[in-house]
């Protein structure tokens, strides 16, 4: 193309070769585009590729700081066996070899782009068919530009040029409880996939479909439980559906863990595994809240050690190619400034991800913390891109091994490149919790106002059981939870692994009906729910029970509580962005008008509006 270019050949010569070079940087750009090429319509918008500085060295990775002057006495000099690495080859993108050919430097590219190309270029909405549905995903925006400073990304990123790792777990079917009159299912309270679709969606984008999870989606909002001291409440309410046929029924089944116990389980140490690879050096966030991912993780760890009491220990791992001891385990107590520092010293973006290598340090570093007698939590801190050593979760859990006395909790920065599946499996498998931030806001949530649920157990390998009556029931389907099933028969199995729900935690499934015309007995009963799981403090092991009669349906959906029709509009939306058969492949009117209803009957609630405005967001990009 190069040689075309310089001919002889004159002017003509020169259009050729333009037309080519733009050939060439539109199959660059469809390299790191949309994620489902195949699925793309005929309209696509040629944009230059993003500028990606993930799983590259930082500038920045120079020697070790100096621990700070003013370090506690007995702390470790250095930060240990701290390496920066560098990318190896099989981590750069696969580009195109036509691409590859073309000479894309020099003055013959600038004299052409003045010579062939317009001044301004409006932006095209170029679209592809999400596969099975009639809905349509918006392709990726402009991509990020060259910030003048790490709080300032004038322009959105494109969430989809590097890879994003999601898991579809498919779509519950209905079910016949003559078949099958039990629904069996581990409790969830993870909150990422709502989070993870609402960076989508705020950046003009639709999310992936196997990003949504619809259980995450309704257990994002407050389900308006009672809750007791001490215990448990099991809560069912039922309505008639406003989304679906006129006889179809959604069933609440609402779990409240205790927001005071009187034998907690709290966490004598927090071990942090903080990635610190290239990628974390990557924007996160929107507007006034943008900022690098590793200045949120920082963020983040300094809410969190203000908001713990000042005995716990806290020691920190870092990882990138390597893993390093930053921090051995100290009390907060006059030491918290200290730790921060060293923190933002030493936890620094560049090189590649050994997510494995972090996680088998900062276990062992927890093993010590626990065989001293100490109930101990990791955090990981990461946005999952593993690309060294082990990069999958069994093969990661298989290397750290698994103790009752140490749970690990996961923490999702940041989108494009991210690991989702990764993230939400090693906190299902290894006893703790998932969450994403994106934001500081959304920082304060995990950190601030839910770091009780967050730090504290009250409930362990947490289970429900829903039994319906087949003489009253024709069919039934839950929502959500399919990569959370257990098999009817391990219901009862306490060595099989659950859910775990932090103190003041809640959680919500949610069940459409179809109520069979055999019996119309108000007196009968519609649906048993059992909830057992085990006391950390005491090893104890509780069944609850609860029955839902006939009787108790409300008439209408609008006579149903608000917190049962936030729910009810939350796994509407989610089972429609993840084009589930039972849902339409567009935002209904209704939907939007129960959305922004609700939102006004809990007074604009924050969380509520949010969704309402979500809603919206989303009912424009799938026209």
């Amino acid at each position: 193309m190069a040689t075309g270019i310089k001919s002889k050949q004159g002017k003509h010569s020169l259009r050729y070769g333009l037309k080519a070079v733009v050939v060439a940087l539109a199959l660059l750009v469809l390299s790191c585009g949309n994620d489902d090429d195949s699925a793309a319509g005929p309209a696509l918008e040629i944009s230059e590729p993003s500028m990606s500085t993930s799983d590259s060295p930082a500038s920045d990775s120079g020697g070790i700081p100096e621990a700070p002057q003013d370090a506690p006495a007995g702390a470790p000099e250095d930060a240990g066996d701290r390496v920066r690495g560098v990318p190896t080859e099989g981590e750069a993108a696969d580009e195109d070899e036509s691409a590859a050919a073309v000479d894309l430097s020099g003055p013959a590219i600038d004299e052409m782009a003045d010579e062939e190309m317009p001044a301004e270029e409006p932006e095209a909405a170029a679209m592809d068919s999400a596969p099975d549905s009639g809905r349509t995903q918006s392709a990726s925006p402009q991509p990020v530009e060259q910030a003048a400073s790490e709080t300032a990304f004038p322009r959105r990123p494109c969430l989809r040029c590097e890879p994003n790792n999601f898991q579809d777990y498919g779509v519950n079917p209905f079910i016949d409880p003559w078949d099958d009159p039990l629904s069996t299912f581990a409790l969830d309270v993870d909150t990422a996939s709502y989070a993870v679709a609402r960076n989508f969606l705020d950046s003009g984008q639709l999310p992936p479909i196997e990003a949504v999870r619809t259980e995450e989606f309704v257990n994002y909002f407050d389900g308006g439980y009672e809750a007791l001291r001490d215990e448990f409440t099991v809560t069912l309410e039922a309505a008639p559906s406003p989304f679906a046929e006129p006889d179809l029924v959604l069933l609440r089944v609402g779990i409240q863990a205790p927001r005071e116990l009187s034998q907690s389980a709290s966490p004598d140490s927090i071990v942090l595994v903080m990635d610190r690879s290239g990628s974390m050096d990557e924007p996160t966030g929107y507007g006034a809240e943008s900022m690098r991912r590793i200045t949120l993780a920082h963020r983040a760890v300094e809410l969190l050690i203000s908001g713990l009491p000042r005995q716990t220990r806290v020691g920190v791992v870092a990882y990138e190619s390597r893993s390093a001891t930053v921090l051995e385990p100290m009390e907060l107590d006059g030491n918290a400034k200290w730790i921060m520092d060293r923190i933002r010293a030493e936890v620094t973006p560049g090189g590649s991800t050994n997510a494995e290598a972090g996680l088998i340090r900062g276990y062992d570093m927890a093993l010590d913390e626990a065989d001293a007698g100490r109930q101990v939590l990791v955090l990981l801190l990461s946005d999952g891109v593993a690309n060294v050593g082990a990069t999958r979760t069994d093969e990661i859990l298989e290397s750290i091994g698994e103790r009752a006395d140490i749970a690990l909790s996961t923490i999702g920065v940041g989108l494009g490149p991210f690991n989702d599946e990764l993230m939400e499996q090693l906190a299902n498998q290894a006893d703790g919790t998932y969450h994403y931030i994106d934001t500081p806001s959304e920082a304060v949530r995990v950190f601030v106002d839910d770091l009780d649920g967050l730090l504290a157990y009250a409930a362990r390998d947490a289970k429900v059981q829903v039994e319906f009556d087949p003489d009253v029931v024709h069919s039934y389907r839950l929502l959500g939870y399919e990569n959370r099933d257990i098999e009817d028969e391990s219901f009862r199995d306490d060595s099989q692994d659950a859910g775990e729900l932090g103190i003041g935690h809640s959680s919500t499934a949610l069940y459409e009906l179809e109520l069979s015309s055999r019996t119309r007995d108000e007196r009968s009963t519609i649906a048993t729910a059992r909830m057992r799981y085990e006391r950390p403090a005491t090893g104890t092991i509780v069944e609850l029970v609860t029955h839902l009669p006939r009787s108790a349906v409300e008439r209408s959906f609008e006579s149903a509580s608000p917190h049962f029709r936030l729910a009810a509009v939350a796994a509407e939306f989610a089972e429609i962005l993840r084009a589930s058969p039972y849902a339409p492949s567009r935002i209904s009117r209704e939907l939007q008008h129960q959305a922004d209803a609700v939102a006004d009957d809990l007074h604009r609630d924050a969380d509520a509006a949010e969704l309402a405005s979500l809603i919206d967001t989303a009912r424009r990009l799938l026209r």
